[in-house]
């Protein structure tokens, strides 16, 4: 692969969009085009996912493009991230759809199996176990999130005797497929990947490749969930260049576990070990600096922030809907540095938000001016 990004291997891949409904002007692009860049942080190669308009209208000035910030849990690689990628590719091709090159950047992208996620849904599930179905779902699920490597699917030569080994199969899976990672030297895992760093070379990518992405100069940052975190914490920060605007997508905002009280506060341990495990934060002052909601260090001077929200982000399961998406905290810092923000409903839930994404997208791609360039 060439060095820093500068050549792509392109997926032959397209997306086909419809036109606009109701008597409204058809998208600015009807074909879209993904493809694969790649840039460098502290020596390790990052993968950026490129969508491109195939076909924009005559006459019409060249629009700002977007950088936008993926997550999963901030997890990723393995089948979960493949899982997650194709799912935020759907973001990718709706701002390219309208018009907008979008560039995406997935970080920190720490695979499950360096973690401790698995280890403590199993204890926690292996009372299922005890009936055979169940039983059988939770092996391969155990052994398809933890694989890191295609050895790590062996175990499953123990699935015939899951009937014999009974309420015991599950744990031994398990403890199989974690020694063998452990001999190998792949647990603990290794050294967390810098999101903020990631995100800051992702958007001088963007600002190196205007003639690619045929976009103003111009740049909007977007974040979609874990991502919505790691973009807005870079964006509030004097490290981040001046951006057009900034789309934040059913972020996560707040990881200050010890302002938590009543019922959170019994919740508040489990948050905590995720926290550790996935993003390497374990003090109070770890999870303010973390916190995106804490952490507004610049004044905005009337700069647009488009906070989506879904109707029921977790289907109304509260509080964890509460303790993971709430937005008032954030909006309040924005305000109180000068942001413009505008929160907007967008989808049903977390996960089919995607499939109504365009409903914001398509307005907000056909407000987009020229200029700069």
């Amino acid at each position: 692969r060439p060095a820093e990004g500068r050549a792509a291997e392109f997926s032959g891949e397209v997306a086909r969009g419809g036109h606009g409904s109701g008597g409204a002007e058809p998208c600015a692009a009807a074909m879209a085009a993904r493809s694969f860049h790649y840039t460098k942080v502290e020596d390790r190669e990052v993968q950026l996912r490129v969508f491109l308009p195939l076909v924009t209208p005559d006459g019409r000035p060249p629009k700002p493009a977007v950088v936008m910030v993926c997550g999963l849990l901030w997890l990723g690689s393995g089948v979960l991230g493949q899982i997650g990628l194709a799912f935020n590719d759907g973001f990718g091709y709706a701002f390219a759809r309208n018009g907008v090159p979008c560039v995406q950047v997935h970080t920190p992208s720490r695979h499950l199996a360096y973690t401790r996620i698995m280890d403590f849904t199993v204890c926690l599930l292996w009372p299922l176990s005890w009936f055979y179905v169940p039983r059988v779902l939770l092996i391969v699920g155990d052994v398809i999130m933890l694989s890191i490597i295609i050895w790590d699917v062996l175990p499953l030569l123990i699935l015939p005797f899951a009937g014999v080994l009974g309420p015991f199969a599950l744990p031994v899976v398990h403890l199989v497929i974690r020694g063998f990672q452990w001999i190998r030297g792949d647990i603990p895992g290794p050294k967390r990947r810098p999101h903020q760093k990631e995100i800051d070379a992702a958007v001088k990518w963007a600002q190196q490749h205007q003639e690619l992405l045929c976009s103003n100069g111009k740049l909007i940052l977007c974040g979609y969930s874990s991502g919505g975190h790691c973009a807005s914490l870079y964006a509030g920060s004097c490290a981040a260049p001046p951006f057009d605007s900034v789309v934040l997508i059913s972020g996560i905002y707040g990881l200050r576990t010890h302002t938590w009280s009543g019922f959170r506060s019994l919740v508040a341990p489990v948050f905590d070990r995720v926290f550790l495990d996935i993003l390497g934060v374990q003090t109070n002052e770890e999870r303010d600096s973390q916190s995106p909601d804490a952490m507004i260090r610049r004044e905005f001077n009337g700069q647009d922030w488009y906070i989506l929200s879904a109707k029921k982000e977790l289907m109304g399961l509260q509080p964890f809907e509460d303790i993971l998406f709430q937005t008032k905290t954030l909006c309040d810092a924005l305000l109180a540095k000068g942001a413009k923000v505008h929160r907007v409903t967008c989808g049903l839930n977390h996960w089919v938000l995607v499939l109504n994404i365009e409903e914001f997208v398509r307005p907000f791609c056909e407000g987009l001016g020229g200029e700069k360039q």
